[in-house]
């Protein structure tokens, strides 16, 4: 689900240009420059050259201050174009196909571009550094109708790669300053709505979207039902729609709460999972808790259906290959890898010698005729000696020849059994690459705020375990002492 934004820069292109290239956000390899160099100055200069042949004014300006006032005059130095991933969607490398593909597909191929690709932050993405020339002098004008082309033709490089794509995106309502304070103090409206909402669809008998409409009703709330719901609070105040409330009030995420309200992954089932398992386990089933249960709990933000499903089979991908720790993850990429790069060495080696097998089958024919020759004439005695390797092959007949098609035939099957072999280890690598990308992306991320929650949860139960265990041993003891107790006075009798 790549995002596009556009920044115009007015001033300090070296500057912008030195920031796309940073290696501390970048590697070498993540970085392509179309019609100009890759290293941040001889770019510059590159762009520089176009810009001042086209535009006949200097590229190089240090700020913007001397023409802040008339902002029609101001020209625009460079375009800076960001394209983001969500976290764990793309590895580096195909994010950094996915941008250059994109940027020949809207700039054109004699448009100056330079792209980067940053790894630093929790979520991959790419920048784009574009001169408003290119080669042969035409203008890239920046404007609505130009945006929309970016992120359909994003949206389109998204689909090829069996990437998600927002279809409609819609706004997103963040409460203003005085709803903040109101809700700080308890006096919202709009809060106690949310409020009643969360507690009626917790009851036992609403199981639908009429079912939750019907209770609210009877708590004394109009509703009046269409494509979107409205509800309205009281006689003088203006129905106000769902989705208004914020994340997880529109129809459709009402449904999906509905649905899914006694769905959370209990904490039995959690806890049989071990290592970095059960950590992501209960990261899952906090997130759950907070899009089915809608708990007084400060909100996450990350939490949505789709990371449910994705850390969901991130969770089931680590149960299944026995990864319990971050080593074991990375030493399941590094042998991925390795098993990658064996198969290849292989399958190289094997080309080469069917390539040596059908020279050597090809040259018999040859070989044979001239041994045949009598007398053999200085010219093939010259070349006799090119066909030596035959000789010490043992070829002395077309019957060898049949033997070494033999040995072709079974070489090429090898191949093609080695071949799909290759294919199954790019799948592997590819899988166990992604999840950990994954993995890493929200390790960075504010996951570590329900990590840190998943280990305390953890610890708790572990001394509430070791609690028990003391408990049942103090009342084995006791219960032991009372029989020896028992034992003693029958004795004594």
């Amino acid at each position: 689900m790549p995002i596009i934004k556009h920044i115009p820069i007015y001033a300090a292109p070296k500057r912008m240009l030195a920031y796309v290239t940073n290696e501390e956000k970048t590697e070498h390899t993540l970085v392509t420059g179309l019609n100009c160099a890759k290293k941040f100055e001889d770019a510059y200069a590159d762009m520089e050259f176009i810009f001042e042949t086209y535009s006949g004014e200097r590229f190089f300006k240090k700020s913007i201050k001397s023409d802040t006032a008339d902002r029609e005059k101001r020209k625009i130095r460079l375009h800076h174009y960001i394209q983001s991933f969500k976290p764990g969607e793309v590895t580096p490398e195909e994010a950094h196909r996915i941008g250059v593909e994109w940027a020949e597909r809207v700039f054109g191929k004699k448009a100056v571009v330079l792209c980067a690709t940053h790894t630093d932050r929790g979520h991959i993405h790419n920048h784009f550094a574009v001169c408003p020339y290119d080669m042969d002098g035409k203008h890239w004008h920046a404007n609505k109708e130009s945006l929309r082309r970016c992120k359909v033709i994003s949206d389109e490089i998204a689909i090829a790669h069996g990437l998600e794509i927002i279809e409609h995106p819609k706004k997103s309502y963040n409460h203003k300053y005085g709803e903040c304070k109101m809700r700080k103090e308890g006096k919202s409206w709009k809060q106690k709505l949310c409020d009643d909402i969360d507690n009626a669809i917790m009851k036992e008998n609403v199981r639908s979207i009429d079912d939750l409409l019907k209770e609210l009703m009877k708590q004394g709330y109009g509703i009046k039902r269409g494509k979107y719901i409205s509800i309205k609070v009281r006689q003088n105040r203006k129905p106000i729609r769902s989705f208004r409330l914020g994340d997880g009030y529109a129809l459709e995420h009402l449904e999906y709460r509905i649905r899914n309200k006694n769905m959370e992954m209990p904490l039995s089932e959690a806890l049989k999972f071990s290592g970095i398992q059960r950590e992501y386990a209960l990261c899952i089933r906090k997130i759950q808790i907070q899009l089915y249960r809608r708990p007084e709990a400060e909100r996450l933000h990350f939490a949505t259906y789709r990371e449910v499903e994705r850390s969901s089979r991130l969770l089931f991908y680590l149960r299944d290959s026995k990864i319990h720790s971050a080593d074991d993850f990375r030493k399941a990429v590094s042998n991925a890898e390795a098993r990658l790069k064996n198969l290849k060495s292989e399958n190289d080696s094997l080309t080469k010698k069917i390539a040596d097998e059908e020279k050597l089958i090809g040259d018999i024919p040859k070989y044979l005729e001239i041994l045949k020759r009598r007398p053999l004439l200085p010219k093939d005695i010259s070349e006799l000696a090119k066909y030596n390797y035959l000789k010490d092959a043992g070829i002395t007949s077309l019957e060898d020849a049949e033997k070494h098609r033999l040995m072709l035939a079974d070489m090429k099957s090898r191949l093609e059994d080695a071949d799909g072999k290759i294919r199954e280890a790019v799948c592997e690598k590819k899988t166990v690459s992604d999840f950990y990308a994954l993995y890493e992306n929200q390790m960075k991320s504010d996951y570590q705020v329900l990590l840190e929650q998943a280990r305390t949860e953890i610890e708790n139960v572990r001394r509430e375990e070791e609690r028990q265990k003391a408990e049942k041993e103090r009342r084995d003891l006791q219960a032991e002492d009372k029989m020896q107790d028992r034992g003693r006075a029958g004795f004594s009798r």
